[in-house]
């Protein structure tokens, strides 16, 4: 078998079917994005974490976000943050209300060599507001 020349479909394991396989090939990021619980928003603003057990001797992290939704937000820190850990995360920002809330880190990758990216899902979903007296343009990335 030569998989230059021959059909995918040949080298498929049992149970994989290739049609399904070009389905997939086909998705593209707007109809993933499509399948979002929540509407993501582009907000720069400083992010702190807390170990969300109170028995952690863990210290502060501060990040910055990259962007927010009801149910969760995207941030970059300074260390790697641990997938499947829980925090206490808030937004140190007066021209945002955010509450304090308990998130999940759901991933994490490294963006650069001192920036790690850690994406989070919350465990109660969060309004998200910003204040009047701001200026909207300054939160926006």
């Amino acid at each position: 078998m030569n998989p230059l020349t021959d059909s995918p479909s040949e080298f498929m394991p049992d149970g994989l079917d290739a049609e399904m396989l070009q389905d997939l090939e086909k998705q593209s990021l707007d109809q993933i994005q499509k399948l979002r619980k929540h509407q993501r928003f582009e907000l720069r603003v400083p992010v702190h974490l807390l170990p969300g057990n109170s028995s952690s001797t863990e210290e502060l992290i501060i990040g910055t976000s990259v962007d927010f939704s009801s149910g969760g937000c995207m941030a970059h820190f300074p260390r790697p943050i641990g997938v499947g850990d829980v925090f206490r995360l808030s937004v140190e920002d007066k021209r945002l209300d955010v509450p304090m809330v308990f998130a999940r880190c759901m991933r994490a990758r490294l963006v650069r060599e001192d920036v790690f990216e850690a994406g989070f899902s919350f465990f109660s979903s969060i309004n998200i507001e910003v204040n009047n007296s701001s200026n909207e343009d300054d939160l926006l990335g």
